[in-house]
């Protein structure tokens, strides 16, 4: 009787641990320019990453991810990135990187709102540090959740978030 509820809770505890290593993989993806990540409300797809010098004495450089921005729900977004915003996280040098500008490309405006399946290519423009050496950048991207029904509620809404995929790339124009 006891080595049954051994095989048992051994049956039940490896289910356990195969289900919580399926719903939160350990290693994020890994993805390259030109690879679509589903971030819940919209698809970015990351399609180059490149240095700018200062334009005029005294700016600073800046950082240029252009991208392609897909609305995957049904109406206007104006909180693209979620709310609280969580564009794509920067690290590189340990220097600390202020949240990006997102501009289109179309007009050179910046992203208001995004309407549903309607792709738009926009820029994303962080200012670079004055520490920062040139080299390796990476990138995590975050996905918020949906839930059709919340616990407090009842309604439909967005909630946490989730790194959902990792991107190391050298910006072209770096020395």
């Amino acid at each position: 009787m006891a080595a049954s509820i051994g095989v048992a809770a051994a049956v039940l505890l490896g289910l356990w641990l195969k289900v919580e290593e399926v719903r939160a993989p350990q290693e994020l993806p890994r993805i390259v320019p030109g690879e679509p990540v589903d971030l819940g409300r919209v698809e970015l797809t990351p399609l180059s990453l490149s240095l700018v010098p200062p334009g005029q004495e005294g700016e600073p450089a800046r950082l240029l991810m252009r991208a392609r921005l897909l609305n995957l729900t049904g109406e206007s977004q104006i909180a693209v990135f979620g709310f609280p915003p969580h564009p794509p996280e920067l690290a590189a040098g340990g220097a600390a990187w202020p949240e990006p500008e997102v501009i289109l490309d179309r007009d050179g405006a910046p992203l208001a709102q995004l309407h549903p399946r309607l792709a738009e290519r926009v820029t994303l423009v962080w200012q670079v540090p004055p520490d920062w050496r040139p080299g390796p950048v990476s990138l995590t991207f975050h996905r918020q959740i949906f839930k059709l029904k919340d616990n407090l509620y009842g309604k439909s809404s967005w909630l946490l978030f989730q790194p959902a995929a990792h991107m190391s790339v050298v910006p072209e124009g770096a020395p």
